[in-house]
């Protein structure tokens, strides 16, 4: 009977046995976040993939409509040297490298090492753009005479956008990472900026083919 009493005054000062303490009043854990500012990037990177590639696959027709018709497509005047387009895909390969890096410091809380690697990163892509704007200085291709300035213009230059937004979004997001916001497992940010990056290093390699390699 004195158990029972015991057991009943324990209940109603809300106190139990070690062990067996129900805590009933702790905060409920946080809700699955859904990642989506991922989910939106990959669509906007995609987005852009596309309408690039929309670009290269026009070109690659009217060229070949060039070839079969004309027999050349290329002014014979017209340079497109390849060492400027190969050391650009150089250069973001081993951006994809030091992107990788960013996100794997800040998923283990390395803010000056992911800020190393974001500053690289951009380093390489500024490298990237340098090398294209030399390539579109020896080329001697000029939009107002030949037609196939503007296709080459165009896909290249949308790329250089792209490539630009690029090192923008890993900038920003590594600003952000210096309050702390970024790392750990709340790394998404970064892994967007980087999903991006490897996006616009793929776009890359099918202009570099289509462009530089088979002219």
């Amino acid at each position: 009977m004195a158990d029972t009493t015991a057991a009943a005054a324990a209940t109603s000062t809300g106190t139990t046995e070690p062990g067996l303490e129900v805590f009933t009043g702790a905060p409920a854990p946080e809700p699955t976040r859904p990642r989506v500012l991922l989910v939106g990037t990959a669509f906007a990177a995609g987005a852009a993939a596309v309408a690039v590639c929309g670009l290269v696959a026009l070109y690659a027709q009217v060229r070949t409509q060039s070839l079969a018709s004309e027999g050349s497509w290329l002014p014979e005047e017209t340079v497109i040297p390849l060492t400027p387009g190969n050391f650009g895909l150089l250069s973001l390969s081993m951006s994809l490298i030091t992107a990788a890096w960013a996100v794997y410091a800040l998923r283990n809380d390395d803010r000056i090492h992911a800020w190393l690697a974001v500053a690289v990163t951009i380093v390489f892509g500024l490298s990237f753009v340098t090398d294209t704007a030399y390539l579109w200085q020896q080329s001697g291709l000029v939009v107002g005479e030949q037609p196939q300035a503007v296709l080459i213009y165009t896909i290249t230059g949308a790329h250089v956008a792209m490539a630009a937004v690029g090192m923008l979004y890993l900038l920003v997001m590594g600003f952000r990472s210096l309050g702390g916001q970024l790392t750990g497992r709340a790394a998404e940010g970064m892994e967007a900026a980087a999903l991006f990056w490897y996006v616009t290093v793929a776009v890359y390699a099918v202009v570099w083919y289509t462009i530089y390699v088979t002219k």
